[in-house]
């Protein structure tokens, strides 16, 4: 659907990637230069969308340039005061589905938007938010929020049959009515509104870099709002969100950016612990995760360091890793770091092991298919990766001191949307969604402006022409 090139995009912010330098929340809404760090999956120029739903034009708004400060702004307070005391919201809504218009190379987009619509706290924070009209407010601080508010609001609520009509529910999914597809150019033009760097002509568009945009760019103005409500302290945009190497990490603790703290963990053994000042918002409260790296050294204390994240990355590229277990089983996996010296050059044993310290409730897994090989440049790994519709972590994923801490219904989730990639390679392909809609008890499959109902078979089976490449779970104790 995009003009290929051979470079690669950035990688989310919100993401935890081993290895790799750390970026902050705030750096997608720097113009910075695209690194080759992590490969991304693409989407090729020429798709030809399938059947469609009725189509409604959408009607056209002035949107202004870019963003107004907070004081500009006539209900900036409003949405702050309601943004402090919201309640999140995990009941499933029934919502009638709607096919997404794509004139361009949108379809990585729609395919997010539709997960995003699926997840109940998510629909529930934006219809909290109210929609207001351009006499009541001519300008705005927060673009982002706006478009999302509107975007949820455009689904209208699909009644839900009742018990004793579950056994039609063959029925019911064959009659089915979607209603009319429409074009968010809205949140298309957040792309140049907000000035991302996703923007940039001859950049690829990928839909795990598009999530991260996304969550990292409602947090960052949820922030704003929240420094208005306390101006005089100083609020942290969050910690580093990707590992760093071990050296990158003992200059760091010269700053003073973070705080740190010993911590006595089971059979007495004890480890510094680090981690950035750190505000909480909605969108942290739906998807935001924390993970831990510790550092081993021998005769060393452990060094530890928490970090947030909002996609976990999967490594799927090891011949034993065939399903999502296997791949968290190996993100967990202690490893060995070659080649540390000491100041005085002397070379030491480190060993590294990353461990799950929070479970958010809708937890976002990212099957890393793009990978550069020394000769083919950028490929696509075809593997097929089994995932369940019932995804326990197990305990053994988890950090030491929260291990007890955390029950079973707090680690079990289960999947209600997956973001495919079409086609073998990483310079062509197209995105599609799957969903679970509460109205049906079952699945939809959304191809742009095409919805059609299908089976929870369809959506776990390996299919030649499709891979899954983001995975949305929700948490079974908040359903």
């Amino acid at each position: 659907e995009a003009s290929p090139s051979a470079e690669a995009v950035t990688p989310v912010p919100g993401s935890v990637v081993v290895n790799q330098p750390a970026k902050s929340w705030a750096s997608l809404f720097h113009n910075s230069k695209p690194s080759v760090s992590t490969p991304m999956a693409y989407v090729e120029t020429k798709y030809v969308p399938p059947a469609v739903s009725p189509v409604v034009p959408e009607k056209q708004v002035d949107v202004k340039e870019g963003p107004v400060p907070v004081s500009e702004d006539p209900v900036a307070i409003k949405i702050a005061e309601l943004l402090e005391n919201v309640k999140l919201i995990h009941k499933p809504v029934s919502l009638q589905p709607r096919g997404l218009i794509n004139k361009g190379n949108w379809c990585y987009i729609n395919a997010t938007l539709q997960a995003l619509v699926a997840c109940p706290p998510m629909y529930h924070l934006m219809k909290s938010i109210p929609m207001f009209s351009k006499t009541q407010r001519p300008c705005t601080s927060t673009p982002m929020i706006d478009s999302f508010v509107r975007l949820m609001n455009e689904f209208t609520n699909m009644p839900v049959p009742p018990k004793a009509k579950q056994a039609l529910s063959d029925k019911i999914a064959r009659d089915i009515r979607p209603g009319a597809a429409f074009e968010p150019t809205y949140i298309y033009r957040l792309l140049t509104v907000i000035k991302s760097s996703l923007s940039e002509k001859g950049r690829q568009e990928d839909a795990e870099e598009y999530l991260g945009f996304i969550l990292n760019g409602l947090h960052e103005e949820m922030l704003i709002l929240k420094k208005l409500l306390s101006p005089h302290s100083e609020i942290s945009n969050g910690p580093e969100t990707q590992l760093v190497n071990e050296e990158e990490e003992q200059e760091e603790q010269g700053e003073g950016s973070e705080d740190e703290w010993e911590q006595v963990g089971p059979r007495n053994k004890s480890s510094v612990t680090r981690q950035a000042d750190f505000v909480q918002t909605p969108i942290t409260d739906i998807f935001g995760g924390h993970i831990r790296s510790v550092v081993y050294q021998q005769s060393s204390k452990e060094s530890a360091t928490l970090q947030p994240f909002f996609t976990l990355q999967l490594d799927i590229q090891s011949d034993r890793i065939r399903t999502v277990q296997d791949a968290l089983e190996s993100l967990v996996a202690r490893e060995s770091v070659q080649g540390y010296t000491t100041k005085t050059k002397q070379e030491v044993e480190i060993s590294r092991r990353v461990t799950l310290e929070e479970l958010p409730p809708v937890l976002v897994l990212h099957l890393k298919r793009f990978v550069y090989e020394k000769t083919g440049g950028c490929q696509k790994l075809i593997k097929n990766i089994e995932y369940p519709v019932d995804l326990e972590i197990s305990k053994e994923l988890l950090s030491p001191g929260v291990k007890s801490k955390i029950f079973k219904g707090q680690r079990t989730y289960r999947l209600f949307a997956v973001v495919y990639h079409h086609g073998n390679s990483a310079t062509g392909g197209h995105y599609t969604t799957d969903v679970f809609q509460i109205g049906l008890n079952g699945w939809l499959r959304i191809d742009d402006q095409a919805v059609k109902v299908i089976t929870q078979h369809q959506v776990v089976k390996p299919s030649a022409e499709r891979t899954a490449y983001l995975l949305y779970y929700r948490r079974v104790d908040l359903l």
